[in-house]
């Protein structure tokens, strides 16, 4: 009976990973060619002259214990080469000196502002403003979580295109003009992603990424790795069919009117991807004509998670955004009327990014088992075997694409780690993630409207201490 249960086993897993990893080759065949397009597009004509943006743009940040970085992040703002923008810092409740070092560093004053209540949030206890920066608004309210101060931030923005970036990250210059460009090309655009990369271990002073470097740990090392697999292969995948689930909370820009008629953001940890399947959503069942887009080389470099507490929150914090999101449009899954959505893009995250992380630990037990019990099934280690084989080619294809394309990490040594850490990912670091999200599913019924807690540095000592690390090696 043992042997029959483990036979069914790994007839499950191997017709499982068989699924992903025909659909995982099937996104990375697509995403190839819209990246030659990109690249093409960026010797061409992809910097439209900023004059030629048909609206200008807020940037809405919400911030709740960022002073370590809400600087960096504002003055990297205040340097994008853009004619017509605003910023608007909603500080939701902070406990540190997150508004203090804004209004220290930026010599703002309190000022009367005119605020809407297009859609409900909690009390704004202040706004504050600088004559010598006149597209500087800072939101002072109570704390009411990250989708409660990006619809804050709303209610006194200006311009009918907004962009909601996250504290910790910074852009480069070009990065929000390459973001209006699709909104230039596409009447019908409603909502643009911008590519995401890891900033640890760069150089950035003064909120100006200098240079571009490989962090010293491991940990980081994983995560750029795990970047680079979501952004230049999933995102690209999906924006090739319209079904574009995910325009990231660090870096996307929508039509401010289509946000404000869907009653802006949700409450909840993954109200980036709520309010992203809302939109295909509301225009799929009305039959109206639309595109959600995804630029890869409009780059916003955002700190993350240094040390394993930090990481094991965010993580956790995610699988439950993502588990409840699911849930709320469960009513999409295999539904004809949503088109891709219903019937690719849905299924996709219903059973490989949320139940992948069952599948996949449960995996390593019963192998475990087998191995410590001595009953050890053929096709399941070689569905084992296959599953880390496939792992490895799936980094080592995100890295080839980044090096084909936009080539950030120059070093020949910076390519060699990379490619090490990427045949090393499936032996520690994805199992441990894969624990992580399984512990999402036992607390999905608490905390998710919460704020992550994430240790940060500022980014001068996140660069010094890489240095310190290195020359004591």
């Amino acid at each position: 009976m043992l042997v029959k249960i483990l036979m069914g086993a790994s007839i499950f897993i191997f017709v499982y990973y068989f699924v992903i990893t025909f659909t995982y080759i099937y996104l990375i065949i697509i995403s190839m060619g819209r990246l030659r397009q990109f690249i093409k597009e960026t010797h061409t004509d992809f910097l439209v002259d900023q004059t030629l943006a048909p609206t200008p743009v807020s940037v809405i940040i919400p911030c709740m214990n960022e002073e370590k970085t809400i600087v960096e992040n504002v003055k990297s703002l205040l340097l994008i080469n853009f004619t017509a923008y605003e910023i608007i810092v909603v500080n939701d409740g902070s406990t540190d000196s997150s508004l203090k070092c804004l209004i220290d560093t930026f010599n703002l004053k309190r000022a009367d502002i005119v605020y809407n209540d297009w859609i409900p949030c909690n009390k704004v206890r202040g706004i504050y403003a600088s004559i010598k920066i006149p597209n500087l608004i800072v939101l002072d309210k109570y704390n009411g979580g990250k989708a409660d101060a990006l619809n804050a931030g709303l209610n006194v923005s200006r311009y009918p295109l907004y962009c909601a970036i996250d504290a910790d990250s910074v852009l480069e210059k070009n990065a929000l003009q390459k973001l209006v460009i699709p909104f230039l090309k596409d009447e019908n655009m409603v909502a643009v992603g911008g590519m995401v990369r890891i900033a640890n271990g760069c150089q950035i002073v003064g909120g100006i990424l200098k240079k571009v470097e490989l962090p010293s740990s491991s940990i980081l090392i994983h995560q750029i790795i795990e970047y680079l697999r979501t952004f230049l292969t999933n995102r690209i995948g999906f924006e090739r069919i319209n079904s574009l689930l995910i325009i990231s909370g660090a870096f996307g820009l929508f039509k401010k009117s289509v946000v404000l008629n869907l009653g802006g953001y949700r409450n909840t940890i993954g109200e980036d991807m709520d309010l992203t399947i809302r939109i295909h959503k509301y225009f799929r069942r009305n039959q109206i004509k639309y595109k959600v887009d995804f630029v890869a080389d409009a780059e916003c470099w955002t700190q993350a998670p240094s040390d394993y507490k930090s990481l094991r929150s965010q993580r956790i914090r995610w699988q439950i955004g993502l588990i409840d999101t699911m849930w709320n449009h469960k009513d999409m899954l295999f539904n004809p009327i949503y088109g891709n959505i219903g019937m690719f893009s849905l299924p996709y995250f219903w059973f490989f990014e949320m139940f992948g992380p069952i599948v996949e630990f449960f995996g390593y037990l019963i192998f475990l088992f087998m191995i410590c019990s001595g009953v050890v099934s053929v096709m399941f280690i070689w569905v084992f075997v296959m599953a880390y084989l496939f792992g490895i080619f799936f980094s080592l294809a995100a890295i080839l694409l980044e090096e084909l394309s936009y080539m950030h990490y120059t070093k020949l040594r910076e390519v060699w780690i990379l490619i090490y850490y990427a045949i090393s990912d499936q032996l520690w670091y994805r199992p441990l993630l894969a624990l992580w999200r399984l512990i999402a599913f036992f607390k999905f019924r608490s905390n998710r409207q919460t704020w992550g807690r994430i240790h940060r540095k500022t980014f001068i000592q996140e660069h010094t201490e890489k240095n310190l690390k290195m020359n004591s090696a």
